[in-house]
């Protein structure tokens, strides 16, 4: 067999376009020319195709592909064994970005937050939902001596836990943010019945929320409690719940 570039791309069900970029790449570059100085395919170079086109299946990136053809990194079996453990990553990946979503979902519908919720604030919302599981390991290894701390960060994976958590959780940023509108303070009376409000539902909520008085920990830790918030909105709540933190030890 010996084709040139069109007739090869429609014989294996791809474009010219991309055989093009496949050869600017060296990943698939055709070796023989004809008479007029048009590169030919040959069975080789349909051999190879082949082998790209099961590789990209598999979800391998032309570089990985390109390595592989050239160096023979795996066999046939490791590369199938190890396209797997990729693809079971990115399952898991996928399921648990399916779960942030659905949360996030669920709070659009609920009655009390409908409509209220802003653009900035979903992305704020997913943000801390991804670095959750992260940040409740980090707790426990700080508050491990504490029993019922730890008993409580472990409910958190339960769905009824984590649904109601989320739900005061965004209830408390929606009644802060009204707060700022009608004019309150970080230390007015009504901005620390909120807080007190959320914390007297959450007891251990009083402890953890002390570990921001630990430099060393919020310094280790820095990657794991950085989503932002609206920039008004982050800095109203974290002065009103340090303000809290402080009265409640004078």
């Amino acid at each position: 067999m010996e084709l040139t570039i069109g007739p090869f791309a429609k014989q294996v069900g791809t474009t010219v376009r991309t055989l093009r970029y496949y050869d600017q790449i060296g990943l698939l570059v055709p070796l023989r020319l004809n008479e007029k100085g048009q590169k030919l395919y040959t069975s080789t170079e349909w051999k190879t195709y082949q082998q790209i086109a099961v590789c990209k299946y598999l979800g391998m990136t032309l570089e990985e592909i390109k390595a592989q053809l050239k160096d023979r990194v795996m066999s046939g079996e490791e590369l199938l064994s190890f396209q797997k453990e990729v693809i079971e990553k990115k399952q898991t990946e996928l399921n648990e970005t399916m779960k942030l979503i659905t949360r996030v979902q669920r709070l659009y519908e609920e009655e009390s937050t409908k409509g209220q919720v802003t653009d900035e604030l979903t992305f704020s919302l997913l943000d801390a939902f991804r670095r959750e599981k992260d940040q409740i390991q980090a707790f426990k290894q700080y508050f491990s001596s504490d029993k019922s701390i730890v008993s409580q960060l472990n409910k958190y994976d339960e769905p009824e836990v984590q649904q109601l958590m989320d739900k005061e959780g965004l209830q408390f940023c929606l009644n802060i943010h009204l707060a700022m509108q009608k004019g309150e303070t970080p230390d007015s009376l009504y901005t620390k019945e909120l807080v007190q409000c959320l914390v007297r539902r959450n007891p251990e909520l009083r402890k953890m929320l002390g570990i921001v008085k630990d430099d060393a920990f919020i310094q280790r830790h820095s990657n794991l409690f950085n989503t932002y918030f609206p920039e008004e909105l982050g800095d109203f709540m974290y002065t009103a719940l340090t303000n809290y933190l402080h009265g409640e030890e004078e």
